[in-house]
């Protein structure tokens, strides 16, 4: 049996949990990781593990003035030596526990890891809840298995299927820690990406413009792109923040499967439609809705060369709406698969019914439950 052709079951068995929380009596000697800030919990830390030997911290943001080395109270006045980020892929020899792991900091260090070849983290909060930990939905693979099972087959590469049953896993027991972590972001792939010169769609913008700003420097003024946020303040605010790069355009407006309006939940950095689909109450603002087809028309863009999708849960629609564009242009995609469960299956499939020649990639870019992507592309004729 080839990779391509093994089980989705046996991949989701075989997927191993890579950020428990709780380090197991049988941790004998680990390396530890901690933020700078946190390394006064190193000594309760040893005081609650006390048969755990520490020969090395690892501090992600040490300041190049630190000491490099932390005193222990107690008997032997212990010293544990401090050392930067670039010492975890030479210490293969212990396992790693991170010391009141942050999610920011958390992901850009088992990023870093995946560079130098992965492994599994063990977390360890005291002082903040845990985090990738949500309700399991332990019937989702029974209840979709034929269309997972499908999906899953379409990947291009080992890496993709076993990212692919690691989601379901995460889904099925409501623990984000199955999730491999890649080596690059969410928005970062190193083929499927906006490019110089690119005419690209990015749907979802809120008023947090840091992905934004990225995109317009890398298509640069020779290339454009078109951006789609439907909260007005939101888009008003985000407008002015990307006034600098004036060949990135900004609509007022959520893509769907076609022109019209919804009422929309108004949240900072995850607005969405409505449930209802409808009534506008406390916290929705009514807002447009157009589709990617429809602009490409409108604007008369001679072709789109990427699309970006992360429109909370909206991801099946908007693609309805840009068939004919994907069909014609096949552009390099990069669509959210994170928002829904069913987006898992229904995503993939949709994509690959429109043009078959894609190469469909997914990977994971954070220590929870968001920012699973896929990303497809095809040869240029």
């Amino acid at each position: 049996m080839t990779a391509t052709a093994r089980p989705l079951l046996s991949r989701i068995n075989a997927a191993p949990l890579l950020r428990p929380w709780g380090v197991p009596r049988s941790v004998r000697v680990a390396c530890c990781v901690v933020c700078h800030e946190h390394l006064e919990f190193v000594p309760r830390f040893c005081a609650a593990y006390p048969w755990l030997d520490i020969p090395l911290l690892i501090v992600p943001d040490l300041p190049g003035d630190a000491p490099r080395r932390l005193s222990l109270p107690g008997p032997g006045k212990r010293e544990i030596p401090l050392r930067g980020v670039e010492r975890l892929g030479t210490t293969p020899q212990w396992p790693k526990i991170f010391l009141v792991p942050d999610p920011v900091m958390l992901s850009a260090v088992c990023r870093l890891m995946a560079v130098y070849g992965g492994g599994m983290v063990y977390l360890e909060g005291f002082r903040e809840p845990p985090f990738g930990l949500r309700k399991p939905l332990p019937d989702f693979f029974a209840r979709h298995a034929a269309q997972l099972e499908e999906a899953c087959s379409l990947l291009a590469d080992e890496e993709s299927r076993a990212c692919y049953a690691a989601r379901v896993k995460a889904i099925l027991t409501g623990d984000a820690g199955y999730l491999p972590i890649a080596a690059h972001g969410e928005y970062e792939h190193p083929r499927i990406r906006p490019q110089a010169g690119d005419i690209m769609i990015d749907g979802g913008v809120s008023d947090m413009v840091g992905a934004q700003a990225a995109f317009a420097e890398a298509v640069g003024p020779g290339g454009a792109v078109h951006g789609f946020e439907p909260i007005p303040w939101m888009a008003d605010k985000a407008r002015a923040a990307l006034a600098r790069w004036p060949w990135y355009t900004l609509h007022t407006a959520g893509l769907a499967e076609k022109r019209g309006q919804a009422a929309f939940a108004s949240l900072r950095d995850s607005s969405h439609i409505c449930a209802d689909g409808g009534a506008d109450g406390e916290g929705t603002v009514r807002c447009e809705l157009t589709s990617i087809d429809e602009v490409v028309r409108e604007e008369g863009l001679p072709r789109v060369d990427c699309i970006k999708l992360d429109v909370e849960g909206a991801e099946l629609a908007a693609l309805r709406g840009a068939a004919e564009t994907i069909r014609r242009f096949r552009p390099r995609l990069i669509i959210c698969l994170y928002h829904q469960p069913a987006d898992l299956y229904t995503l993939p499939l949709y994509v690959k019914s429109l043009v078959p020649e894609y190469r469909l990639e997914v990977a994971h870019a954070s220590c929870g439950f968001t920012d699973t992507i896929l990303y497809a592309e095809t040869a240029r004729a």
